[in-house]
C-alpha cells in the first residue's frame, strides 16, 4: 500500500524524485539544497520508504510548498522508491536526488538549459563532486574510472564541459559505470522508452545507464553539480560488497543479453554477449582467488557457455590449487 500527501500544483517543468528511509536529518539537508535552486519551476516528490517513525509530510509541506509525499507501508528499496515517484511525476523533465546527497544551487538551472539548447539529447548525465570523510578516495577512484570511460567512449565536446556520446558509450559503460553516469536528468519521453529502475537489481542505477546508452542520445554535463556524500552512511561504503556487485552486474548483463526489453541490433547483442561472458569470468576470478571451487566452476561455466575461452580454464584450476593449499590465497 502507498499513499500520497501534498499540495495540488499546476504542472511544473521539472519533477525531482527523492526516496528516503530513516534519515530525517539528511533528508532536510537534501531538501534545503533543492529549495536553494536558482531555477524555480520544479516540484519534489519525496517517497518515504517505510521510515520509522514515518516522515512528517504535513510539516514538510508547510516548509517546502512544492513538495508532494508518498509513503510505502513496507520497505521496497531505492529503485522502487524512484519508480513510485516516476508514476506520479508531472514534469516533462525528470531529475533525482538521494536523501543523503545535495544539489549545487545551479544544478537544475544548468541541466534544464542544456536540454533546452540541445533537443537531441534525451538523457543528460551530471557531474559529481564528493564530500565527507572519504571524499578524497571517491574523487580519486571515480576520477580514474571516468578517465578510462572517456578514453573508450570518445565523446565529442558540444561546448566547454558538455560532452555528447555516440556508439562508444555502451561498451565503455559495460566495463564500468562511473558515478557521473548514475546521476541522470532525462526527458519524460526518454524514460518511457528506456523504462524505470529494476528493483531486483543491486546495481539498478548502473543497469538503467546501460539501457539508456542502448536506446537514447546521451550527454554529460561535466561540472561538479551533484554533491555525493561519502561519510560511512551507506551500506556500500561500510562493507566490502565486491562479490555482491559482481553477481548483480552479471545477472543484469545476462538478463539484457538473453531477454532485452526492446529490440536491439546484432552489434548491441554482441556487446552484451561479450560483457556477460567477461562478467562471469570476473566473478570466477574472484572465487578462484579465494579457493572457492564450486562457486568458481559455476561462474566459469557460465562464461564458457556464452563465449568459450581456453585460457580461462586456469580459473577453476587455480581455485582447486588454492583449496588444496598448493597456491596461496591473496
Amino acid at each position: 500500500m502507498e499513499s500520497e500527501r501534498g499540495s495540488i500544483l499546476t504542472s511544473p517543468r521539472v519533477s525531482v524524485i527523492l526516496p528516503t528511509h530513516n534519515r530525517p536529518g539528511l533528508l532536510d539537508e537534501a531538501l534545503a539544497s533543492l529549495e536553494a535552486q536558482h531555477y524555480r519551476d520544479w516540484e519534489v516528490i519525496v517517497i518515504d520508504d517505510a521510515s520509522m517513525p514515518p516522515v512528517d509530510f504535513d510539516t514538510l509541506v508547510r516548509r517546502y510548498p512544492k513538495l508532494r509525499g508518498i509513503r510505502h507501508d513496507s520497505p521496497r528499496g531505492g529503485a522502487s522508491g524512484k519508480n513510485s515517484g516516476l508514476e506520479v511525476a508531472r514534469g516533462e523533465i525528470l531529475a533525482f536526488l538521494d536523501d543523503d546527497d545535495l544539489y549545487d544551487p545551479a544544478y537544475l538551472e544548468r541541466s534544464v538549459a542544456v536540454l533546452d539548447r540541445y533537443p537531441a539529447i534525451d538523457v543528460l548525465f551530471m557531474g559529481v563532486v564528493w564530500f565527507g570523510s572519504a571524499a578524497a578516495h571517491g574523487e580519486r577512484t571515480h576520477g580514474e574510472s571516468l578517465a578510462r570511460t572517456f578514453a573508450e567512449a570518445r565523446p565529442s565536446a558540444l561546448e566547454p564541459n558538455l560532452l555528447l556520446f555516440g556508439d562508444g558509450l555502451l561498451p565503455a559503460l559495460l566495463r564500468r559505470v562511473p558515478m557521473h553516469f548514475q546521476r541522470p536528468v532525462a526527458r519524460r519521453a526518454a524514460f518511457k522508452r528506456i523504462g524505470g529502475y529494476s528493483p531486483d537489481c543491486l546495481l539498478w542505477d548502473c543497469e538503467w545507464a546501460w539501457r539508456a546508452a542502448m536506446v537514447s542520445r546521451c550527454g554529460l554535463l561535466h561540472e561538479p553539480l551533484y554533491r555525493q556524500r561519502v561519510d560511512g552512511q551507506g551500506l556500500s561504503s561500510r562493507t566490502d560488497r565486491r562479490r555482491d556487485h559482481l553477481e548483480s552486474g552479471l545477472e543484469a548483463m545476462l538478463r539484457l543479453y538473453r531477454d532485452p526489453p526492446f529490440p536491439i541490433p546484432a552489434t548491441t547483442r554482441s556487446l552484451l554477449r561479450d560483457a556477460a561472458s567477461r562478467g562471469a569470468a570476473d566473478l570466477a576470478y574472484y572465487h578462484s582467488q579465494r579457493g572457492e571451487v564450486s562457486a568458481c566452476v559455476r561462474a566459469w561455466w557460465t562464461s564458457e557457455t556464452i563465449q568459450p575461452s581456453i585460457p580461462r580454464l586456469k580459473l577453476p584450476l587455480g581455485a582447486m590449487a588454492r583449496a588444496l593449499g598448493v597456491m596461496r590465497k591473496p
